[in-house]
């Protein structure tokens, strides 16, 4: 039997990981998009407000999912889609976590699904200055039409780990994954199974960090630098975010650190006829050199962290 995975994007409409508004899947067979699946989404209603920030991401407002679909009837078309096959989202952690709370907003059990993560096969992969969606596509030979439109991201995740499966001269997922040592993660009924990070392997909790994170999330046991102006939330804000998923914020780029989120520039603090800050400059020096640092954007850094709420069952 061909190998068959499907790629899988979700839109939020605020920073609540249940309130999806948008679903992109495309279904893969040996190496081959085959058919594909999009839809607005009425977000659940405990988290169906729509923050102006997302808005502006996606395009996607209160008036455009007016008689869309609400999530008890997406979902089964999600899984009518599927079909039993393993999901791959970038970022998974993200993705399949809309599919855990939304169905917690709903009074919906969660399936059992397999996973993998197109972000964490991305690093395995290719050295980049970053592994977010447009960077890892170009990798990939490919490009990304409409960032940040369901569809549009859901095939760049596909392209992804097409390419990736052709760089490391295998035919499937399964074997992808197994060379490159990354479990094939689980959602299940009440359970979340994850993958550990194959960015530097399993990391000890640091000074700092929730010991009680999840171990698969995206900064889980990673040294996370932050320059310039975050728009969204002051910088004692990201800290926490961050400390609470489990990263570790440090104040300067050195060997040790793993990622720099790089906020709005502010001209009077650069060098003359500069537009990089001197951690930016300091993160490229360090790439160049062959250090694994990667440079993100604050919307990477939101889109990621998946803050400003929590995510609890109840």
């Amino acid at each position: 039997m061909s190998d068959s995975w499907v790629a899988i994007d979700f839109e939020t409409a605020n920073s609540h990981r249940g309130s999806p508004c948008g679903v992109g899947m495309v279904a893969v067979e040996a190496g081959k998009v085959t058919e594909a699946f999009t839809s607005l989404i009425q977000p659940p209603a405990k988290h169906s407000r729509f923050a102006p920030f997302n808005v502006r991401l996606h395009g996607i407002d209160a008036t455009s999912v007016q008689g869309a679909p609400t999530w008890e009837e997406i979902f089964q078309k999600i899984l009518e889609f599927a079909d039993g096959r393993p999901l791959v989202a970038h970022n998974a952690v993200f993705d399949l976590g809309v599919i855990r709370e939304a169905c917690v907003a709903s009074g919906v059990v969660w399936p059992d699904i397999g996973y993998a993560c197109s972000l964490v096969i991305a690093r395995q992969t290719w050295t980049l200055p970053s592994y977010s969606l447009p960077y890892a596509v170009e990798a990939a030979g490919s490009a990304i039409l409409d960032h940040h439109d369901a569809a549009a991201d859901a095939r760049a995740a596909a392209d992804i780990v097409v390419g990736a499966l052709r760089v490391h001269g295998v035919t499937t997922l399964r074997d992808l994954l197994a060379g490159r040592k990354i479990p094939l993660g689980r959602l299940a009924a009440g359970s979340w199974q994850g993958w550990q990070s194959a960015h530097g392997g399993t990391r000890a909790p640091l000074p700092g960090a929730n010991p009680d994170a999840d171990p698969g999330g995206p900064f889980y046991g990673l040294a996370v630098c932050f320059t310039g102006t975050l728009l969204s939330m002051t910088r004692k804000e990201a800290h926490d975010h961050l400390a609470e998923a489990g990263g570790r914020p440090v104040a300067g780029v050195t060997r040790k650190t793993d990622v720099l989120v790089i906020g709005t520039q502010d001209p009077v603090r650069l060098r003359p006829g500069d537009n990089r800050s001197g951690k930016s400059r300091k993160a490229e020096e360090l790439l160049a050199k062959g250090h694994a640092i990667e440079m993100i954007s604050e919307v990477d850094f939101l889109e990621r962290l998946a803050c400003g709420e929590t995510t609890g069952q109840g």
